[in-house]
């Protein structure tokens, strides 16, 4: 399986990376055979679930750690119990536990030149793991069994990332807030198995389950690259061009440095303005292009 096997038309998305929310659809059989409920259960129940591939998730929180044995795995009996009462329990990095996984995550990133990480999230009927959050990347959303409702709202944050993006990092402030909670959802895709959804980075999220019937759905999380990477990786090469050169590789005196640095900072300043406007674009783009390719490495 490769990316076109989830989404439509591969070719344009790659051209024109979506910003809105999109719904696919695909055989439901097919997508079964990346995880199963039984699976998940089999894995529970045989306390096969390391726990730094587990998350306890409960009404919006994440719960305080549980206790292990030799503090590697969950006490016996731990996420079965977390189920019973409700529980949303999410495997973390699930590329590290299901090969077929490794290799689609793989062919991802290949296409992509986006990081990937792939989480499932099981949770049981009529019940809530996360409640309103984002994300600062793109989240394919494929479900697997059950259906799970996805209220949205627009982004608070126009393209967040990693820095001030999710919500256990830069959260919500009070009017954010007061707005969530009194603000009807502006969308809500409801999910059945075959689905497929497309998050773009930001959407404000806090799905729940639906039905008699436990929700399973994979999330491939696509870690876009962005201009500010790229901006990232330009600066590198310049300094890493730049060690040939004795004059960068000269001491600045510590007077300078520590009383009066104008000077320094201003030559440094033209320094790299400089180089950066002697850097080759055909170079660049080689460089760009190896620098994304590593995501599949």
């Amino acid at each position: 399986m490769a990316l076109a096997d989830l989404v439509d038309d591969v070719p344009e998305i790659l051209k024109n990376w979506p910003d809105r929310p999109k719904l696919f659809h695909r055989d439901p059989a097919a997508l079964a055979r990346l995880w199963s409920l039984d699976e998940v259960e089999e894995l529970v129940d045989a306390e096969c679930l390391p726990a730094r591939n587990v998350v306890l998730l409960k009404d919006g929180k994440v719960l305080e750690r549980y206790t292990y044995i030799d503090g590697e795995m969950p006490r016996p009996g731990t996420i079965r119990a977390h189920l019973d009462v409700g529980g949303t329990v999410s495997v973390r990095q699930l590329q590290t536990v299901k090969p077929s996984l490794s290799v689609l995550r793989r062919e991802i990133q290949d296409e992509t030149g986006c990081l990937v990480h792939v989480n499932a999230y099981l949770t049981p009927p009529g019940a809530q793991g996360l409640k309103y959050h984002y994300d600062p990347y793109v989240t394919l959303i494929v479900q697997l069994s059950g259906r799970k409702a996805w209220p949205l709202q627009p982004p608070f944050v126009e393209h967040p990332m990693t820095e001030h993006g999710n919500f256990l990092e830069r959260g919500f402030t009070l009017d954010e807030r007061r707005y969530l909670a009194h603000t009807a959802p502006a969308q809500t895709f409801t999910l059945e198995p075959g689905d497929v959804f497309w998050l773009p980075r930001g959407y404000v999220h806090s799905p729940y389950t639906e039905g008699d019937e436990p929700s399973l759905h994979l999330t491939f999380a696509l870690k876009e690259r962005t201009f500010h990477w790229l901006a990232s990786e330009m600066t590198r090469e310049v300094l890493s061009q730049a060690l040939v050169d004795p004059a960068l590789r000269a001491e600045i005196p510590p007077s300078d440095l520590l009383s009066t640095p104008d000077a320094a900072i201003r030559w440094t300043r033209e320094y790299l303005i400089g180089a950066l406007l002697l850097l080759e674009s055909g170079h660049v783009a080689e460089v760009a292009r190896k620098a994304a390719a590593r995501a599949g490495q």
